[in-house]
């Protein structure tokens, strides 16, 4: 088949087991031509609403048209609305989906057999140890997964014969501050169960290390298991007794499933996967020699891993200095562009960062709210893009594309796109390539927490530095007319001289404005027609000189500065002023309407006194005009 496009959707808080079930994807989908877009973010049930609402913004960003299947690794991101949206918006374009971990109608459901395992370790526990007293640690009471393993717990205890009841269930909600204060309560009690079966493998750990504080020791006081055998669960002391779900199989087979839906092939629209019971010492059984020949290592591997965490860590906090000195989008642009194409060691040869265009308005303009909360715009600006290792000069992207500058040419990749933002409101997104080592170590979280706080902190200095400008510009606006006002005139009079005195400016023109009849209109319409009348003046003038700055320097006074292409057309421009006048004069207009306005021009051309000399000369032109058009012998 054709180059083939999968949207895969996860959180990724449980990184070994994300790593391990994509490296399962990745192997599954090994002999065809398709590229993985894995759309992931680090949301959790411990963040408060607004953080969760922003990283969970990404699964927004795909328009799920452009894909040609998508797999939702379901128990990974089972927040509240997340998946049944994901599901039908597939649905919607006709896409097949497959759903990991939770069963969702309207989609092929790849499930663990959750009771083979943990039904064996219930077991074990009872028939091996003498286990009489279980108290089983739950995720949520929502999870399905959680939900399953508890009822394997209880079905095998109530078949041995034990009690179990609802006081036999605690509730982590996954987080590791709630399981420590778990373990904390049941020590303070001074009575523990004979066995506590977690719900997976860190919240075990978290006990352990807990209850160490107490001097509890596992398992001579207690018994703890957990669930996912996780790479660090053989190393730890003690070994942690788990369920392994082989996540690889896992993603192998979601790869393979979804080449049959594509292919036309049947499938089973339910899949279920078994799990396997693995003894270790922290329920009492004796740890085998592997393990412990791993443990040997540690000291060794842990030296070696911390040497590249620690570059990498330093690249990171490096980024985030530089990026919080950024005081507008060009400068953030830049210092990124530059260090990034220094050193990109731990992002690779295949990154990008990409500012949504929405957003990125909202960091240069003082008249857009900058907590704009929309979804993804149609459109991203590239901050920063290399591709096989060349950095490249692409300024904006449609979004369907989502990555610069690939084609079907490229060898297939898992491109991982990772959202940024400020709390629930979006920023951009950056995309790696293939980093699953970057998944499984938490590095790639790490990066993003550092990019993320720091963009935050960007975000409002360079909007505040937007806010700053346009109050110092309103401080140079006529509120009346809404052009220049004398202050800024002034300054600008001051410029023009020094580029004079530095040799950098041969020509400019002055042309002075002064408004006949004010007094007039004033003494027998009233004021607010008098400023009608100004108005109405200024709107000729800046008709007239779209392409240069109008100032008002008094009641009834303007003035247009001319350069570039205004001054070599400045006679015309005048030309066209004095008809256009001379026309609404001689209309039907309202008294306010009918503008009359005396003008001067004068020019600089490289000699002369200055620009002094110039504005002297223009403003005596335009005394002449007045006398002439008011048919008077004294300035008015």
């Amino acid at each position: 088949m054709s180059r083939k496009k999968i949207a895969l959707f996860s959180a990724g808080w449980a990184s070994n087991i994300l790593a391990g079930f994509l490296r399962g994807v990745h192997d599954g989908f090994s002999s065809l031509d398709v590229d993985t877009y894995l759309f992931l973010c680090y949301a959790t049930y411990g963040q408060s609403e607004s953080e969760r609402s922003g990283e969970l913004k990404i699964f927004k960003l795909p328009d799920l048209k452009d894909f040609d299947g998508a797999i939702i690794i379901s128990n990974l991101c089972d927040f509240p609305g997340v998946l049944d949206d994901l599901v039908s918006r597939c649905n919607k374009v006709g896409i097949p989906v497959i759903s990991h971990g939770i069963p969702r109608e309207n989609a092929v459901n790849i499930i663990m057999d959750n009771d083979s395992g943990m039904n064996d370790l219930t077991r074990h526990l009872i028939t091996e140890h003498g286990v009489k007293d279980i108290i089983f640690v739950a995720g949520t009471a929502d999870n399905s997964d959680s939900a399953e393993r508890m009822e394997s717990v209880r079905n095998t205890a109530l078949s041995h014969g034990l009690t179990f009841t609802d006081e036999n269930v605690v509730y982590s909600d996954w987080e590791f501050a709630k399981a420590a204060e778990i373990a904390r309560n049941f020590a303070n009690k001074g009575k523990l169960p004979d066995a506590f079966i977690c719900a997976n493998d860190e919240i075990a750990m978290v006990m352990i290390t807990t209850f160490e504080d107490y001097g509890i020791s596992v398992p001579k006081d207690v018994i703890i298991t957990g669930f996912d055998n996780l790479p660090e669960t053989e190393i730890f002391y003690p070994s942690i007794s788990s369920i392994d779900p082989d996540s690889h199989l896992h993603g192998f087979i979601c790869a393979k499933t979804m080449a049959d839906l594509l292919n036309g092939r049947p499938t089973d629209t339910t899949i279920k996967l078994p799990s396997s019971f693995i003894t270790r010492e922290s329920c009492g059984c004796t740890l085998d020699p592997g393990p412990a020949l791993k443990r040997l290592r540690v000291a060794t591997d842990a030296f070696k891993n911390n040497r590249k965490k620690d570059r990498g860590n330093w690249h990171i906090f490096g980024l985030e200095r530089l990026m919080l000195k950024c005081e507008s989008v060009d400068e953030l642009r830049k210092t990124l562009s530059d260090s990034l194409s220094h050193e990109h060691f731990f992002e690779g040869d295949d990154f990008h960062i990409l500012f949504d265009a929405c957003a990125y308005k909202t960091l240069t303009s003082y008249d857009l709210d900058y907590t704009d909360d929309s979804d993804y715009s149609e459109r991203q600006d590239v901050i920063f893009s290399i591709r096989n290792g060349n950095i490249q000069n692409i300024r904006y992207v449609e979004s369907s594309q989502l990555v610069p500058g690939i084609s079907d040419d490229d060898p297939c990749h898992m491109y991982v796109i990772l959202p940024i933002h400020e709390g629930p409101h979006k920023i951009g997104f950056v995309v790696f390539s293939d980093c699953y080592d970057g998944i499984a170590s938490k590095e790639v979280m790490l990066f993003m927490e550092k990019i993320n706080s720091s963009m935050a902190h960007s975000k409002k200095s360079i909007y505040l530095k937007a806010v700053n400008e346009y109050v110092r510009e309103m401080s140079n606006i006529d509120s009346l007319t809404s052009v220049k006002n004398r202050s800024a005139y002034e300054a600008r009079l001051d410029e023009l001289k020094k580029r004079i005195a530095a040799g950098t400016l041969s020509e400019a023109g002055i042309v002075l404005f002064d408004v006949n009849n004010l007094k007039r209109i004033n003494d027998e319409l009233g004021h607010y027609k008098g400023d009608e009348y100004l108005k109405n003046a200024c709107h000729l003038i800046c008709m007239t000189y779209k392409s240069s700055p109008v100032y008002r320097i008094g009641g009834d006074e303007f003035v247009v500065i001319l350069e570039g292409r205004s001054y070599e057309a400045r006679t015309e421009l005048l030309d066209a002023f004095v008809k256009e006048m001379e026309k609404i004069e001689g209309s039907d207009a309202a008294p306010e309407e009918k503008v009359s306005i005396a003008y001067g021009m004068a020019v600089y051309n490289g000699e002369g006194d200055g620009i002094d000399a110039v504005v002297k000369r223009a403003d005596e032109l335009m005394y002449e005009t007045k006398k002439r058009m008011k048919g008077l012998t004294g300035k008015t």
